[in-house]
């Protein structure tokens, strides 16, 4: 397996049962550290399913400075699908960490892990998200899943979907650009 991704002053660090309690600690002394620490636990420690690992969480860094988390997630390994997410330190934000990080995260997707389909969201009134989600190339707004999940205000909000398949990224992305550090 593979200790990390790199492209354009990204690099992406998978978190694992041996690295936990370090990045645990990388993520302390930050105005958003208990957030981003409740996030890491929910959702960026390694995941298997019978045995096959079905979540990959990262750590970024922008420039050799900590970014944040990323991660990909395995939905049906049968019908070779997966799902992004992002959390980002607030005083990183506005400096294009989430969607300079996805070219890593679908190399990991397509290339190593053989699949053909990822997929995102985010509530309609997460602005940001949306801009960051939109600025990544190939990701196409796919529709609104009316009143998908709770939001912070325990109210249901619709969540725009958005996917990208194997074969756009073969057409827009050059995977020789992506390093993978063993």
């Amino acid at each position: 397996m593979f200790k990390a991704l790199h492209a354009d002053s990204i690099t992406l660090y998978l978190i694992d049962e041996e690295n936990l309690d370090e990045v645990r600690s990388l993520f302390q002394g930050f105005a958003d550290s208990h957030y981003l620490l409740s996030e890491l636990e929910k959702s960026y420690v390694p995941q298997y399913k019978e045995g096959v690992r079905t979540k990959y969480g990262f750590y970024s860094l922008l420039e050799n400075e900590l970014a944040g988390l990323t991660l990909l997630g395995i939905s049906s390994w049968k019908d070779r699908r997966g799902y992004t997410g992002a959390d980002t330190l607030s005083h990183m934000r506005g400096r294009g960490v989430a969607p300079r990080s996805k070219p890593h995260l679908f190399y990991l997707a397509f290339e190593i892990l053989g699949l053909n389909r990822v997929e995102t969201g985010c509530f309609v009134s997460n602005l940001a998200s949306k801009r960051s989600i939109e600025k990544t190339a190939g990701f196409q707004l796919e529709g609104v899943l009316r009143e998908y999940g709770l939001n912070e205000q325990g109210e249901f909000e619709d969540e725009y979907r958005y996917a990208i398949l194997r074969r756009d990224w073969l057409k827009l992305y050059d995977k020789s650009e992506i390093e993978v550090i063993v």
